[in-house]
């Protein structure tokens, strides 16, 4: 390879770097949260504080925590039994782990 094609190379590899951080900036779990309470206007004002701020608290539904949160990242453990589901939030500060009930709703917001 020649040096104007490796400077090319690691110029490209950067540029795929940039925009997949700027991905998952603040702008974007904005953006998601706001996309989320505009399509929901009738939420619940402490729910929507919440999802705001982004928060996660019991009593919330799966689709108000992936407003708030997101989805867990896909390399983080999720399970699932009959009488419950856990998303891991593995690389959240500290590692969360939500809890949800059977009807789906949060039972449990924990950091193992």
């Amino acid at each position: 390879m020649t040096k104007t094609g490796l400077k090319r190379g690691v110029r490209t590899a950067a540029a795929v770097l940039l925009i997949a951080l700027a991905g998952c900036g603040p702008g974007l779990n904005q953006q998601r949260r706001a996309n989320y309470l505009a399509s929901h206007p009738n939420i619940d004002p402490a729910t929507r504080s919440l999802i705001e701020k982004g928060r996660v608290a019991p009593g919330m539904t799966r689709e108000q925590v992936l407003a708030a949160w997101g989805s867990p990242p896909s390399d983080c453990p999720r399970w699932r039994s009959n009488l419950m589901e856990i998303w891991d939030y593995c690389h959240h500060p500290g590692r969360t782990l939500v809890v949800f009930d059977q009807s789906g709703r949060v039972s449990k917001v924990s950091m193992p």
